[in-house]
This record gives structure tokens, C-alpha cells and sequence, in this order.
């Protein structure tokens, strides 16, 4: 069933020293084409900022804008995304030397995609990181080819990729295409042809139409190649991956609807509000989505244990005593963590299901215990943790209790929905479950806000339609009072 563990260990340990050996090689590239800059005639200059740019900006910056848990991802892919580029224009320029001869210099400069990298990293990051790339490359470019054109050309053709990749969303792989075609196609044309305006000819056009046109097939074809085997080395989940990991006709899903309906029901639901409360804070709502779908995979060991599954069927905690049955509560975290990696999901994934409860006591077998006169110790009733680390687990934790609270409701109304939500944000809050989440309190309260409003719409009052009798009669006053009864 999926990957085994030890093979997804092994693979981040590989991960890791492959971003150990990215950033050696990166450091000995910055040095040589600084020390290439620094002796050579023209752009001497630029050696001391190319230098600024490469260890400050990402250094700094990228760490500011991802948090230490994402930064050596993020400078791991930056720099074997640089470091690619330069070694297949090299092999491209080669390639086309060979074919053309030394005349086809300048189509070697301009037909040549060095805005794939940054139109990757826009697919997979968030745009700073980019536009890092984008500058670096210009740069890079500068230095290599002494161009000035070819470094205007690698600057625009890089930010175009990051338009293109936000105005077309993430959501497909089809952006890639739109954006090759759509943006950088004429983009590059057009660049190339105000280039050459004082001496354009039939056979000028030509050549730019020619260097625009592989530019951007060569752009499409790698990009799209390049995505995933940048998700595979470095354990990184693009939109489209976790797209697929939400897709609930998956055998899990499947296995849940039949087997523990309640938690399905309700891990759909908490999805629903997580993504609409993620969206309100700008925080990445298509990974809250898919986190909130596999939060509580582990019911799946012993479903029949939860309430939302015992319709119609005997408690079976009723037999046991509240230790024994708070043990098999918390343990669905530490099954469904195990199920996650069986099943290969990414850490993102897995954090969601580990982290959903945090430390929180399992108030009602606590209680229960207490009240049985039993020297009950909290710990004993305590979910192992860790408490959530990322805003979207502590979106998940708050969707999560909320809507379990809310459903439990006799009548829920605007009014009740509201005050249980305001109680279990309070608890929570209390009890240090967002300590650790790099989420703010303005933050929290849109979030709390946002799952009220959704909760009281998926919970409104319902017109009374009245129910005809046969023949199309309308119902009796008796019929009516019926009626209200049983609904």
C-alpha cells in the first residue's frame, strides 16, 4: 500500500545531501563568475553586487519570506534551478554551433528559454523567490555572454513568466503553455524586433521569429519535464499535487465513505471551511483543503470507536473504562501518521494529520474519570502533539473542533454557532495550542470569523414546504402538526 517508510527516509537523507552538494557548487559558481566579472574588461563592476544579490538576497530575504522550515528547500531548488539553466544553455549553444556555425551567434543568444527556471519556481513558490532567480540569471547572463540585449531580454522574458504564472493561477498544468505561448511568445518577438528596428529585414524577421519559436518550445517542454522531477528530488507539493492528493476518489476516501461515514462526512466538511478560512488570510488554502481531507485517516483502524460512525450501533466505550478509551482516541493521530507514510503522502500532509489536535485533553474521558473517583493523571488524556506549526494546521485544529462542536448542537442558530466557536477558540487559545504557529491574532479572529459564517450558512433554517395528500388534497391541521413533529 504505497511507499514503505524506510524508503521515504531514505530518500529525504538524499534529499538533504543533494541541497548540501547544491549549495558547495553553488558557492564555487558565485566565486568563479565573480572572479570572471571582477578580471574581466567590461562589467567589472558587477562582480561585488552579483556577489551582494547571491548570499544576501538569498540568505536573507528568502529566509524572511518562508520561515527556517521552508528556507533551505527553497534555496536548495533556487540554486539547482541556476545552475541548470547555465549548464543547458551551454549544451544549447553547442548544439546549435555545431548545426549552424559561428553565424548563428546571436540566434544562440535569443532562442535559448532562460526564463524556464523562474517559470517553475513561480509554479512552485511564491513569486520572491523568482524573482531572485530572474535577476541572478540576467546577471549570469550578462557576465557570460557580455550582452547588454541578452540581459534585457533574460530580465524580461523571466518577469513575464511570473505574470503569466499569476495571471493564469497554478491550478493547472495547462499555465505553463498559456503562459509560454500567450505571454513570452509575442513578449520575445516583439522584444527582438524594436532590437533590430533600424536594420529590419525580410531575412531579420526571419532569424527573430525563429529564435522566439524555439525559445519558447524549448521553454514549454523543459518546464513542464522540470516540475515534476523538482517535486520528486527535493519533497516539494506543487497546487497540482495536492489537487491529486484531494481528489476523493482515491482508494482511501472510498474505504472511508463505506467504512467510517461520520469521519468522512466530517473531514469533508472541515476541508470546506479550513480552504474558505485559509483563502480569508491569504494563506495557502488548496494545502489546507487537502490536510483537512486526511486529518483523521486513523478512525479508519477502528472506526466504530467515534461517535459520528456509531449510527444506529452500541457504544462501545460503554464497557471501558476512561483511560482505556481515551488511549484509543488519541491513538487515532499516531494510526493515521502511520497509514500517511505507508501510503507515501508528503510531511506536509502528515503534519496535518499529527498536529490537528496538538496537546488538547480529551475532556470527556478526563472528566469521566474524575468523576469515577480515579487519580486520573492529565498526561493520560492528552493528545502526544506536536501542537500545530504552520497556519494552516492551526486553520485544520480550529475548522476541526468547531464543526464536531456545532454538529453536536440541537438547534444551531446564528446565536449558538457563534458562542460555540467563541468558547473553543478561547480554550484553545488558552491552552497554548497556537504557541507555536506563526499566525497572529488578527489572523486567528478572521479565521474564527470566517468558520462562523460558514457554519451558520451550512446550518441555516429551512423553508417548511408543506406536504400534499393523495389526490393533490392539501394536509389537515392535524397532518400539518405531524409533519412538524417528525422533521
Amino acid at each position: 500500500m504505497g511507499k514503505p517508510k524506510r524508503g521515504g527516509l531514505k530518500l529525504r537523507e538524499e534529499s538533504l545531501k543533494v541541497g548540501l552538494l547544491l549549495k558547495i557548487i553553488g558557492v564555487a559558481v558565485t566565486v568563479f563568475v565573480g572572479v570572471y566579472f571582477l578580471y574581466s574588461v567590461n562589467y567589472s563592476p558587477l562582480a561585488l553586487l552579483y556577489s551582494f544579490l547571491f548570499l544576501y538576497f538569498l540568505t536573507k530575504i528568502l529566509r524572511e519570506a518562508n520561515g527556517k522550515r521552508n528556507f533551505d528547500k527553497t534555496i536548495n531548488v533556487v540554486i539547482f534551478s541556476f545552475l541548470f539553466t547555465f549548464l543547458l544553455f551551454l549544451l544549447h549553444k553547442t548544439a546549435l554551433l555545431r548545426l549552424m556555425g559561428s553565424q548563428a551567434e546571436e540566434i544562440i543568444l535569443f532562442s535559448f528559454p532562460y526564463s524556464f527556471a523562474v517559470l517553475v519556481l513561480s509554479y512552485i513558490f511564491e513569486p520572491l523567490s523568482s524573482i531572485i532567480l530572474t535577476v541572478l540569471i540576467s546577471l549570469g547572463v550578462l557576465g557570460i555572454t557580455g550582452n547588454v540585449m541578452a540581459f534585457l531580454y533574460a530580465f524580461l522574458l523571466g518577469f513575464g513568466a511570473i505574470y503569466g504564472v499569476l495571471h493564469y493561477g497554478k491550478m493547472r498544468r495547462g499555465t505553463i503553455y498559456r503562459t509560454a505561448f500567450v505571454i513570452l511568445y509575442p513578449a520575445s518577438l516583439l522584444f527582438l524586433l524594436f532590437s533590430h528596428l533600424q536594420k529590419l529585414s525580410p531575412r531579420t524577421f526571419l532569424h527573430d521569429l525563429t529564435a522566439s519559436t524555439v525559445n519558447v518550445l524549448e521553454l514549454s517542454i523543459i518546464a513542464s519535464f522540470l516540475v515534476p522531477i523538482i517535486e520528486y528530488l527535493f519533497r516539494i507539493v506543487s497546487p497540482l499535487r495536492l489537487i491529486e492528493l484531494a481528489n476523493t476518489n482515491q482508494d482511501v476516501f472510498k474505504k472511508m465513505a463505506l467504512e467510517a461515514p461520520g469521519t468522512f462526512h466530517h473531514s469533508l466538511m472541515v476541508a470546506t471551511l479550513a480552504e474558505r478560512a485559509a483563502d480569508a488570510i491569504g494563506a495557502n488554502s488548496l494545502l489546507a483543503r487537502a490536510g483537512a481531507l486526511y486529518h483523521d485517516i486513523g478512525k479508519l483502524k477502528m472506526p466504530q470507536y467515534f461517535i459520528e460512525n456509531q449510527v444506529n450501533l452500541p457504544n462501545p466505550h460503554e464497557n471501558k473504562s476512561p483511560s482505556l478509551s481515551a488511549m484509543i482516541i488519541i491513538n487515532h493521530v499516531k494510526e493515521g501518521v502511520e497509514m500517511g507514510k505507508e501510503m507515501g503522502l508528503p510531511k506536509e500532509i502528515i503534519d496535518f494529520i499529527a498536529q490537528h489536535h496538538g496537546t488538547t485533553l480529551v475532556k470527556y474521558f478526563y472528566a469521566k474519570a474524575k468523576e469515577m473517583g480515579s487519580d486520573a493523571d492529565e498526561t493520560t488524556f492528552r493528545y502526544p502533539g506536536p501542537k500545530p506549526q504552520s497556519k494552516e494546521t492551526a486553520i485544520v485544529m480550529l475548522c476541526d473542533s468547531s464543526e464536531a462542536a456545532v454538529k453536536s448542537l440541537k438547534e444551531p442558530n446564528e446565536e449558538s454557532i457563534r458562542s460555540t466557536v467563541n468558547s473553543i477558540f478561547k480554550a484553545l487559545l488558552e491552552d497554548g495550542q497556537f504557541d507555536e504557529a506563526p499566525i497572529n491574532m488578527r489572523e486567528l479572529r478572521v479565521v474564527k470569523e470566517e468558520i462562523i459564517k460558514s457554519l451558520t450558512a451550512i446550518h441555516h433554517k429551512r423553508v417548511e414546504y408543506p406536504k400534499e395528500g393523495k389526490n393533490g388534497a392539501k394536509p389537515t391541521e392535524e397532518g400539518k402538526n405531524k409533519q412538524k413533529t417528525s422533521s
